[in-house]
């Protein structure tokens, strides 16, 4: 059995007043983005592809 792996990354900044927090998840080989805006999940990428919501 292969071991598991997880990096995660964390950045935020705040754009005209709303904290933009981008939070990068690679883990057994696949990547997911996500983007949070003010506590809010505005967007979900897995391997570059946008996921619905």
């Amino acid at each position: 059995m292969g071991a598991n792996f997880r990096s995660v990354s964390t950045t935020s900044e705040v754009i005209n007043g709303r904290r933009i927090t981008t939070r990068k998840i690679i883990e057994n080989g696949q990547e997911r983005t996500e983007v949070e805006e003010d506590g809010q999940l505005k967007s979900v990428k897995v391997n570059g592809r946008e996921q619905l919501k």
